[in-house]
């Protein structure tokens, strides 16, 4: 359920001309502040924060290995249709959410408690950040007794499901409207501040420079992105931009894709769901050999032994 005094998270800076969603989301998924502001919250709340792109593309914040509620989990794990049903349920609100351009708290189609919060810049909608997983009532023998009849369809074991449901987080809904009002502030000025950091960053880049590194952003997971479509992007002719973007950026175009895609490798290693291959070439590499030489260039490991050192 929504709540009447919720305004969407709108930073007051004017949104500069080519500054894409994509590009924004990723200054957000990549922030040390949501990091830690929502490894906070699980640790306050026990509840997990996800940013959700407006492309589909989820991307899960705080500590690592920490999941949600383990009885939604278990629901996750009880089967593939469970897990599309949830994801089904979740996009339909967030929807809501990108229509409205309002906070939603809403019970799921199990009857937890999640929130959405948009995020905003001059009407652009950036990203959607999602928590929630909450038990709807105060633990009691009696609510565990509801709910286990609510997922009796989904035939987890009873144990299971009782162990599950002692470690589950309870807020109650008074509290989750005023956790939702605080991502709310918190995403407002998530966006004034990156705003700002590319203002700086643009009042410091030519524009060609700037124009890109605008493309890289938007392109860098594609293989065939070439010094001669940023020369193009950019405006100007081939050698002359070889030439600028080295002078004015430090480092030569192609080492500055290169840095880009190493940079999401190594973001995506964190998920040990996601094969080193889907990475490799969702990161706009062309074989393996090459990113595991980029990536041990780059990082002085291998991508396995840098997943494996991550965990």
């Amino acid at each position: 359920m929504s709540t009447p005094s919720a305004t969407p998270a709108v930073a007051s800076n004017v949104l500069p001309r080519g500054y894409v969603p994509a590009f924004l989301f990723r200054q957000f998924a990549n922030s040390p502040a949501l990091a830690e502001f929502a490894r906070l919250t699980q640790q306050i709340f026990s509840m997990a924060m996800v940013l959700n792109a407006p492309d589909g593309k989820a991307v899960a914040l705080g500590p690592q290995g920490f999941r949600g509620s383990p009885v939604c989990m278990l629901i996750h794990r009880s089967s593939w249709a469970a897990r599309l049903r949830c994801g089904a349920c979740d996009q339909r609100h967030h929807a809501r959410v990108v229509a409205t351009g309002k906070p939603l708290l809403y019970r799921c189609h199990l009857g937890f408690y999640e929130m959405a919060i948009p995020i905003l810049i001059q009407g652009t909608h950036v990203a959607t950040l999602s928590s929630g997983q909450i038990l709807p009532e105060q633990p009691s023998a009696a609510a565990f007794a509801r709910m286990e009849r609510r997922l009796k369809p989904l035939g987890i074991p009873e144990p299971r499901l009782r162990a599950a449901y002692a470690q589950a987080p309870w807020v109650s809904r008074e509290r989750l409207v005023h956790v939702m009002h605080l991502l709310e502030v918190f995403a407002r000025q998530m966006c004034e501040h990156v705003l700002q950091a590319h203002e700086l960053q643009a009042g410091r880049d030519h524009p060609a420079v700037r124009k890109a590194r605008e493309l890289v952003e938007e392109r860098f997971g594609d293989s065939d992105l070439t010094l001669a479509d940023a020369a193009k992007a950019a405006c100007v002719s081939f050698t002359h931009f070889s030439r600028l973007f080295h002078k004015k950026a430090g480092i030569t175009f192609t080492r500055y894709v290169q840095a880009r895609r190493i940079q999401e490798a190594k973001h995506l290693l964190e998920n040990p769901d996601t094969s080193i291959s889907e990475i490799c070439f969702g990161c706009g590499f062309n074989s393996l050999t090459h990113f595991n030489r980029i990536f041990r260039q780059t990082e002085g490991r291998s991508p396995s032994q840098f997943r494996g050192k991550s965990r």
